[in-house]
């Protein structure tokens, strides 16, 4: 562990993104995930990363939790 703390990624498919705005709606859902530290979220490739600090990353039900209510899921 760096002075900063670690930082770790874990990547889901969102099937469903197809724009720009898809992109947002997903990155504001999952930023409030505790222990995220960045999202990024990609309608081309269909991904969605994130950037957690700790010891477990988000998990799939985490993660479809907070997209769902906004008309995604993750896979």
């Amino acid at each position: 562990m760096g002075l900063f703390g670690s930082k770790q990624r874990v990547e889901f498919r969102v099937p469903d993104m197809n724009c720009g705005h898809c992109e947002g709606k997903v990155t504001d859902a999952v930023k409030g995930l505790s222990g995220v530290s960045k999202v990024s979220a990609t309608s081309a490739d269909k991904k969605l990363v994130i950037e957690y600090k700790g010891e477990a990353a988000p998990d799939l039900e985490a993660v479809n939790a907070v997209l769902e209510p906004a008309g995604y899921h993750a896979e």
